[in-house]
């Protein structure tokens, strides 16, 4: 499910205008809720990408692609409830649709075959009739479709997975997104900051994911990128531990980080949308709550069942993301370094309005100083290039 995805990318995008209007709806002229990562958010201390934060490195169950020169993340948030948007547009969908076959083509065909004993005789004005039923029918399928579209495509025919791909290499991260969430984009690795707190309590960080922000400062792109990496992690240990396992992976390489034990699957199979529709009672199992998990689940099986099948349904009608191939082909030898991305790149409107939203939120929230950062350095400045 990508609609939160969608929503940012639409607050980002939209006109000044607009956005303060919705703000003082929402808010009530009070201080408008930034949709980045605010400096209460994290910690007093910001952590860089080269400064170490865990000694247990982990890679959260949410990596896709393993290799020697780039790793692919998991980059949706909530994508374990996908599915419910689904069920949801089916149901009213088959629902509207079995109704008016009963009450037009149906009732129409019993008439036709029963004849004029019962209806009188059919001809010029039973036609009429049929035809403006079945014009009915087209218009309710035309103004379901028309006005649920662009929330069908949350989760419905568009890309099956959101990635991140994290190329040490380059040196650089590669956004895979619709274009209706932001698109594909390009971002410097030493830009990022980490929303971590090492020293929080364990629990703090259950149900949660990684949050990374590459600010304008630092990324030159003139608008702020946020990603939500990972599946809804254990705790804070395992969150602080999975930005780990990215730092390594980056900073020294694969054999720094242990190899995943399983990868995602990019493919639609039956057994990962059975995997994600359980993943909420993974902590009363964890935590020695064995039998409430299985009586839980036991008790929930018909409403998980329905839902693991609208989430299988959800990934076989979207498609594997497709990568442009200036990125496939990213850190080979001899190949171009794909150009960072900027708000001109979405064209001057567009790039007017992330400017301007982004100064807005600037002022709004101000960001953590980063004392240690350091500027990005040129990827063949160390030698893999």
């Amino acid at each position: 499910m990508f609609l939160f995805e969608r929503v940012i990318w639409s607050g980002r995008t939209e006109s000044p205008g607009q956005r303060e209007f919705w703000e003082k709806a929402v808010n009530e002229g009070g201080k408008p809720a930034s949709v980045i990562m605010s400096s209460s958010s994290i910690s007093n201390k910001v952590w860089e990408y080269y400064e170490s934060t865990s000694n247990h490195p982990s890679d959260a169950e949410s990596i896709y692609v393993f290799s020697d020169e780039y790793i692919d993340v998991r980059a949706a948030f909530q994508e374990e409830k996908r599915g419910l948007i689904a069920f949801a547009f089916l149901s009213v969908a088959v629902v509207l649709n079995l109704y008016a076959f009963y009450a037009s083509f149906w009732v129409s065909l019993e008439r036709f075959l029963i004849g004029s004993s019962l209806y009188g005789e059919w001809g010029f004005s039973f036609m009429v009739g049929a035809i403006i039923k079945i014009a009915i029918w087209c218009a309710m399928n035309y103004f379901l479709w028309r006005y649920t579209w662009r929330w069908i495509r949350v989760e419905l025919f568009t890309q099956r997975h959101l990635i991140a791909r994290f190329n040490r290499k380059t040196r650089q991260v590669y956004v895979n997104r619709p274009d209706y969430a932001g698109g594909i984009v390009t971002l410097p690795w030493e830009a990022v900051i980490p929303a971590i707190n090492p020293e929080d309590p364990d629990f703090m960080g259950i149900g949660g994911f990684l949050l990374l922000a590459f600010m304008s400062e630092h990324t030159g792109a003139g608008y702020d990128e946020v990603l939500m990496l990972g599946r809804p992690m254990h705790g804070n240990d395992e969150l602080v531990g999975f930005w780990e396992f990215i730092r390594r992976y980056m900073e020294e390489g694969p054999q720094a980080v242990p190899k995943p034990k399983r990868l995602l699957p990019l493919s639609p199979t039956p057994i990962e949308p059975i995997r994600a529709t359980l993943r909420f009672m993974s902590g009363f199992w964890r935590n020695g709550g064995k039998i409430a998990a299985v009586v839980t689940g036991t008790l929930l099986s018909p409403l998980i069942l329905l839902h693991a099948l609208c989430h299988w349904i959800s990934l076989l009608l979207c498609w594997a993301p497709r990568w442009p191939k200036e990125i496939q082909e990213a850190g080979q030898p001899g190949k171009p370094i794909p150009k960072l991305t900027t708000a001109e790149g979405f064209g001057p409107v567009i790039g007017a309005h992330l400017r301007a939203n982004t100064l807005k939120e600037r002022i709004d929230t101000p960001m953590p100083e980063r004392k240690g950062w350091r500027p990005a350095a040129r990827p063949q400045d160390y030698g893999d290039v």
